[in-house]
């Protein structure tokens, strides 16, 4: 969100292009002129139900109004991006961020019934249809939502979401093979520690550099 004294000048520019005067617009929305004062100076915000009715009545766009600017028509759908991001707050892009994993895992899940299974045509492709449509989920807001600096860097969605991964690609793509059943206990208890060494490394990693990101986004 914009500054409360930016925008506050904003809101003033708007209204004399308008030809209106602190009373006559605070009458259209239901407030007083003092109210409509204390907006243009920057010792408040409007209350967000009036948000709407302002810019209709100011000619803007809420994009516009979040960014206490005009936007070129050629740069409206950029500035409304950077607008909806200002507005996210932490824990919301943390949120996002664990859709993101969980839209990665479902999609690995999904991916084994037809590389594991040899059931009819028809249900491979559409395993293959709903693995596609999750990975684009995925891939879309994470480009969508840039912010990754900030939500790539909460250690423990990082470390949770890494075991889950990591257990993912070595049960599924590894473990389920046919082969297993027939080593040595000797060997499957090897594989056994090597698994288990390469997923506290694993989770180590990416908690060093949720935290070295953590450090260098405040």
């Amino acid at each position: 969100m914009v500054e409360p004294l930016e925008l506050g000048r904003f809101i003033s520019t708007c209204r004399k292009e308008k030809n209106l005067t602190q009373k006559q617009l605070g009458e259209e929305l239901g407030v007083t002129d003092r109210a409509v004062s204390k907006w243009e100076n920057g010792k408040s915000f409007p209350d967000i139900s009036l948000i709407e009715p302002l810019c209709q009545i100011l000619d803007i766009s809420v994009s516009e109004f979040m960014l206490g600017k005009r936007i070129e028509p050629e740069h409206y759908q950029e500035e409304t991006e950077k607008a909806w991001i200002a507005s996210l707050d932490e824990p919301l892009l943390y949120k996002i961020q664990m859709i993101i994993y969980i839209l990665g895992i479902a999609a690995v899940a999904v991916l084994q019934v037809p590389l594991f299974s040899h059931g009819p045509m028809c249900v491979n492709i559409i395993c293959w249809a709903v693995w596609g449509a999750l990975f684009f989920a995925a891939y879309y807001l994470d480009k969508k939502i840039p912010e990754r600096k900030l939500r790539y860097s909460n250690p423990w969605i990082e470390g949770v979401f890494s075991v889950i991964y990591f257990l993912c690609y070595m049960l599924w793509f590894f473990l389920r093979k046919d082969e297993w059943g027939t080593l040595p206990m000797s060997e499957q208890m090897s594989l056994w520690a090597i698994i288990v060494v390469g997923l506290i490394v694993g989770v180590c990693v990416r908690v060093f550099l949720a935290r070295k990101k953590r450090r260098s986004a405040v």
